[in-house]
């Protein structure tokens, strides 16, 4: 096979330079460029979650609840009618069998629609509405009517544990990446078989930031506090992406750095968890990782260009 100059140049290029290579910079290109470095520390964090969020419309809902409310209203009124009647039947007080058979019947009939009603929650909205206690029903109830509360299903992008305890659930507008805090309802029911992960029911409040539409789709991260990683923190800056791996430089002297790449078990707000490729004390260039790399992979200096 004929090799023309270019070819031999960069078959040379690629010999000379492994990958875990060592840079040196001398002082005056280190404050030149900023180049900073931090040591690295062990850390603790919770087991972060990352799911794809819709907004919801939840007007269904509030129909639902608003004829849960008369539903249990009519049952409980059918109720005591019926203990009223069999009062007055038993004492022989002007109540015909036929009239208490006849409330009896009308008891089951609003139980019934209020089981229905229960059975129809679940199935739509989970555990976290049908089993809610009627005051935090009617509470919710009213904020979505209000338009101070939205709902969000959210679905996870990975499998997770059959419980889920969530601290906190930061979601991201996909246009401009502003943040909202929302809480976790609970699971919500699997409607379809092509979601990764499980499904969650969110409620967040309608932030001046950014306007929550029924349909708007965000990205959503659950925090759970029930699980922790741990492992190495470093910053997010400090990490760099290269040929489908993820690499960090470590200073292991004054001006000399050494690419080490990295297993990065979870990636958090501003920094990264780390499980393998380095250890605490280590210090990680956090400004000008790009940098080193690019004079890291540049063609040596040739002994006329250094002459020159």
């Amino acid at each position: 096979m004929y090799l023309n100059k270019t070819s031999i140049a960069f078959l040379l290029l690629s010999i000379q330079f492994p990958v875990f290579a060592d840079v040196a910079l001398d002082e005056k290109v280190r404050e030149n460029f900023g180049i900073a470095s931090v040591a690295a520390v062990s850390s603790q964090q919770s087991r972060q979650w990352q799911a794809s969020a819709q907004v919801l419309d939840a007007s269904s809902l509030v129909g639902t609840l608003a004829e849960m409310k008369a539903a249990k209203a009519a049952a409980g009124a059918s109720a005591s009618e019926l203990k009223r009647l069999e009062a007055l039947y038993q004492a022989g007080n002007n109540a015909a069998l036929k009239t208490v058979e006849a409330a009896r019947a009308q008891t089951v009939v609003d139980a019934s629609h209020v089981q229905t009603l229960q059975s129809q929650l679940l199935s739509m909205w989970g555990s976290s509405i049908s089993r809610m206690p009627d005051v935090e029903r009617e509470r919710l109830s009213q904020s979505v009517l209000s338009g101070k509360l939205v709902l969000i299903r959210a679905e996870l992008l990975e499998n997770a544990p059959t419980t889920l305890t969530a601290q906190s659930v930061r979601l991201k507008f996909l246009s401009d990446g502003i943040t909202v805090t929302a809480r976790l309802l609970g699971a919500m029911p699997q409607n379809n078989g092509q979601s990764l992960g499980k499904a969650y029911l969110l409620s967040a409040p309608v932030s001046e930031q950014g306007e929550l539409q029924p349909g708007q789709i965000l990205s959503a991260e659950l925090q759970d506090s029930a699980r922790s990683l741990t492992g190495i923190s470093v910053p997010r800056a400090a990490v760099l992406r290269w040929q489908g791996q993820q690499w960090v430089y470590i200073e292991h002297e004054a001006g000399h750095y050494q690419r080490v790449a990295i297993t990065v078990s979870q990636w958090l707000n501003d920094a990264v968890l780390v499980s393998k490729g380095i250890k605490a004390g280590d210090k990680v260039v956090t400004v000008g990782a790009g940098l080193i790399l690019g004079a890291e992979l540049a063609p040596p200096e040739t002994e006329k260009a250094k002459e020159e």
